[in-house]
């Protein structure tokens, strides 16, 4: 068996070896980073406070040790700075370049910021009128997808910078404090006990909010539904290889010994026995060994840079990543030492025959048999092509494969690639505000032209199904929607807000947790639960808001009077601390659900990849053995008087079909399974991914595969016209 021979299939596992384990690095250096945070006395919650001087006895009535997480935001012309003082014991810095600051005319950057503006140790950087050295560059436990701004704006790392800075230099300013609590329970509090301890204390009338750390976006949230994701593609791109390396070994062993049967019956008949033959096999394992060294070897090269541009919207500690021995060989040489048995085994199998029938090699004895049915048989070009595929079962199969990855990859491809935009065009349909604006007091409901008045409380949600958001929001309405308008995943319309009797939750709440129309809601505010039946759900595939009117909230107790401490308004709203909880412009909320453009793109293009490459490599593959085990089939034709031309489309033309109908399960297959796993990452995650079937990805796939496929069919009928007539005459 030569190299040259057999490149495809090398190919093929450096592909495949080059993508899993791509993929197999960027989860690792998640699972890093998590343990590296973890060291740093990583909060297990946040918890926010009615009155602060509790703080104690709820620590000894809930078994916790806590911080207090002060901080001061700024914002001058161009940036915004949280300012904290850097004095922490629960969620410690993590420097990666020099030391915590000392001297009133020091501080230290965040990692993203000093990036983004190039700034390295001893620089400055001016705050309002002073300016202050560098002394380190940090990151957080505690800010993995950090808020940095309190006016609504999605974190920016450009112009947005976390500062940490001494007790002196904290006090100079002189804007308003925040304060919340980093948790972390004593190390005698068992796990269920901890999830017990979190549930009392959400229902604790003295704790405001309380979220744990895997359910905080700004700690592990984000970063775990990115790594579930990252597991979801991995399982396709290992089913996708595995089956096709098999198939293409299995295709290519057979037919390696079809074509040298007269050879081995020699073989056999001089004595040899067929573990002696079949050892000419094991040079596969060679192959696919060089292929996966060779994969391995780009892919370890690349990840850095593909990690890096994965976590590019995290505030994250730089993991190194070392060469690991024994994942060198696991993914090498196992895979290998298990290709090689598998070729001997399949060898030992096709070589039971006797030696005098594979000297004779039964081809004479089928293409007479050809010749017989095609005096019966009308037309002849059925007969051949019909001859053709009995004999070559396998390569309808891999013909039917190639079909099947190019469309099942290349769907789910374009499909992410388009993510982003779906995401934010599905929960901003309807939203034609500039800003929305909420305010610290609430206010008593007045005549606002054109304004969309809101009132929103946080709370706690309890599904039928037993599922529990602790960080949701109750959001009342008023009846007036010409800036905020909720649109119906079951009519496609809008949905009158005014004749809701009961809550309206989105369309990731409703896979998530089982919801549908007529179920029944429990909502916790300050420790009184309200039931509420869900009216309507509309088509939003992320958020944790459920929606109804004033009127609901007053009839249940959720509210005493109509008042609102917030409006979608299309004023462009300055941000008062004074006044406002926050202001978040519409702007930038379409920033914020596009900073995940870079992910889908990646992998998309991974599955771009895993199906184009995969494919065309496949299609060579069917038609170098096409063409090499039908030589006489060819010749006959042309014996008979048929043309070059005509040839290629009696031999190929079927098999083009069989691709075309891969292509048609290729297509079900990416519908069904996208539904599944998607769905499954709805039910883990704080996203629906809005993977439906789209003729424009469809479409495009089909072009794509149709080029390809027609393209090699035009190299390769260079070799079939190559078939003569002689060499019929020879055998």
């Amino acid at each position: 068996m030569k190299f040259k021979k057999q490149y495809p299939l090398v190919l093929v596992v450096v592909c495949a070896v080059f993508i899993c384990t791509l993929l197999v690095f960027y989860l690792q250096s998640i699972d890093s980073i998590k343990k590296v945070l973890a060291h740093q006395n990583q909060q297990d919650f946040t918890l926010t406070l009615h009155d602060e001087g509790i703080i104690t006895d709820l620590s000894n009535k809930y078994s916790f040790s806590y911080d207090p997480m002060t901080y001061k935001v700024i914002y001058d012309e161009k940036n915004v700075y949280r300012i904290m003082q850097n004095t922490r014991h629960i969620d410690i810095p993590l420097y990666s370049e020099g030391v915590a600051p000392q001297k009133t005319t020091e501080i230290a950057i965040d990692k993203n910021f000093s990036q983004d503006n190039k700034l390295a140790l001893g620089d400055p950087v001016t705050i309002g009128n002073t300016t202050y050295s560098i002394s380190g560059i940090f990151t957080l436990p505690d800010a993995i997808s950090p808020l940095v701004a309190d006016n609504g704006v999605g974190y920016k790392p450009t112009t947005q910078a976390l500062i940490l800075c001494s007790e002196e230099v904290y006090s100079n300013w002189d804007e308003q404090e925040k304060t919340s609590y980093a948790g972390r329970f004593l190390e005698s509090v068992s796990e269920e006990q901890k999830q017990t301890n979190l549930e009392e204390m959400l229902m604790d009338s003295q704790v405001k909010s309380v979220m744990s750390k895997e359910d905080n976006p700004q700690i592990l949230s984000a970063l775990s539904a990115k790594e579930k994701m990252f597991k979801i593609s991995l399982i396709s791109a290992l089913s996708f290889f595995g089956l096709t390396v098999l198939v293409l070994l299995i295709t290519i062993v057979i037919q390696s010994i079809t074509e040298t049967k007269s050879t081995m019956g020699v073989l056999k008949a001089l004595g040899y026995a067929r573990i002696q033959i079949a050892k000419r096999y094991f040079l596969i394992g060679p192959f696919v060994l060089i292929g996966a060294a060779v994969g391995y070897l780009v892919s370890y090269v690349v990840s850095p840079l593909f990690i890096n541009s994965m976590n590019a919207t995290f505030l994250v500690p730089n993991v190194t990543q070392n060469f690991d021995p024994v994942q060198f060989i696991l993914f090498t040489t196992v895979p290998a030492l298990f290709f090689l048995v598998m070729a001997f085994v399949i060898a030992i199998f096709s070589l039971r025959k006797p030696p005098l029938e594979m000297i004779r090699n039964g081809t004479s004895v089928k293409l007479n048999f050809l010749v017989k049915r095609i005096r019966i048989t009308n037309p002849f070009k059925k007969a051949v092509f019909k001859a053709i595929v009995l004999n070559n079962i396998l390569l309808v199969f891999l013909a039917l494969l190639t079909g099947f990855m190019a469309s099942a990859n290349l769907q789910i491809a374009f499909s992410l690639q388009a993510m982003s935009d779906k995401v934010s065009s599905l929960t901003f349909k309807g939203s034609e505000y500039k800003s929305n604006v909420r305010f610290i007091e609430a206010k008593e409901m007045k005549f606002l032209d054109a304004e969309t008045p809101y009132f929103s409380e946080d709370c706690k949600i309890e599904f039928p199904d037993g599922g529990v958001l602790n960080n949701g929001q109750f959001m009342a309405l008023s009846s007036s929607l010409s800036r905020f308008k909720l649109y119906s995943i079951q009519k496609q319309e809008t949905i009158d807000i005014s004749k809701q009797e009961g809550i309206v939750v989105n369309d990731w709440m409703r896979k998530k947790y089982d919801l549908s129309v007529g179920d029944t809601v429990k909502i916790y505010v300050n420790n009184v639960v309200y039931q509420l039946p869900i009216t309507a759900i509309e088509q939003s595939v992320y958020g944790e808001v459920v929606y109804s009117n004033m009127d609901v909230a007053i009839h249940t107790g959720l509210l005493e009077k109509e008042e609102y401490n917030g409006v979608f308004t299309k004023d462009n709203v300055e941000f008062d601390s004074k006044r406002h909880l926050f202001v978040s412009k519409f702007e930038d909320v379409l920033y914020a659900s596009s900073q995940q453009k870079g992910t889908y793109f990646a992998l998309s293009f991974l599955f771009i990849i895993i199906g184009l490459a995969l494919s065309i490599l496949t299609i060579s593959i069917v038609m170098k053995i096409i063409i090499s085990s039908n030589r006489k089939y060819l010749a006959m034709m042309k014996a008979f008087g048929y043309t070059n031309l005509e040839c290629n489309r009696i031999v190929l033309s079927g098999f083009r079909i069989i691709a075309y109908i891969g292509f048609i399960f290729g297509t079900l297959y990416a519908i069904v399974v996208t539904k599944i796993l998607f769905g499954l990452l709805a039910k883990a995650s704080t996203i629906a991914i809005p993977m439906t079937p789209d003729s424009k990805a469809i479409a495009l796939s089909l072009v794509i595969f149709a080029v390809s496929y027609e393209v090699i069919m035009l190299l390769y009928r260079k070799s079939m016209n190559a078939v003569s007539l002689q060499e019929v005459m020879m055998k």
